[in-house]
């Protein structure tokens, strides 16, 4: 916090505000957009954080499949394909895909309601993709 008042000193502010983070075991890239997403929303930017959501979706997609697909849809595809990610997950994310891609090539506005839907999906599809498997293999290493 900057303190430029020379007969004031602020010692605490109230409520604190709570540090964001990307759910625990997300890829790096993936976790600074994923802040980056939340951050813009705290800030009423909800064109740029719904974006970044599909950046988040996008580079997780590109990290949990290895196969040659370049488009997103056709990774959302395959992950579902090969169980990765639930039938419901795979409608979710694409229906992120769908809606940022109808925002890139048009004037339509992102709601604040909307952004934070597609910020709590986000999250759930980062937790199921990297923390869960993550707290799984941890588990199996201690037994």
């Amino acid at each position: 916090m900057v303190n430029n008042h020379p007969e004031f000193k602020v010692s605490r502010c109230y409520p604190s505000q709570k540090p964001i983070a990307a759910p625990e075991s997300t890829p790096e890239r993936a976790a600074k957009f994923f802040i980056e997403a939340k951050e813009d929303f705290a800030r009423g930017r909800y064109e740029t954080s719904a974006m970044n959501c599909r950046k988040v979706i996008d580079i997780a997609t590109k990290t949990l499949h290895l196969g040659d697909e370049d488009k997103l849809v056709r990774r959302i595809s395959a992950l579902r394909a090969t169980g990765l990610i639930t039938q419901e997950m795979a409608d979710w994310a694409h229906i992120i895909r769908i809606d940022t891609n109808g925002a890139v090539h048009s004037d339509e506005e992102f709601t604040k309601e909307e952004v934070d839907q597609l910020l709590k999906f986000t999250e759930v599809f980062l937790t199921y993709s990297f923390t869960l498997p993550a707290m799984v293999a941890t588990k199996r290493e201690i037994e």
